[in-house]
């Protein structure tokens, strides 16, 4: 179990720092929360919109 873990960690931190650094660009960054606020208005609205049940 250690073995396999020591030798894929050095094999996935530099991707996981190249793709955090991708993520932090001011254009990826507002695309990402342009797109989850768009995501979440749609529920958000069927909620208020939507029948009351009792």
């Amino acid at each position: 179990m250690v073995v396999p873990a020591l030798i894929r960690f050095p094999a996935v931190a530099p991707l996981v720092d190249r793709l955090g650094r991708w993520l932090r660009r001011p254009r990826i960054a507002r695309a990402i929360e342009d797109g989850s606020g768009a995501a979440l208005t749609g529920p958000g609205l069927a909620l208020v919109t939507g029948p009351l049940s009792r």
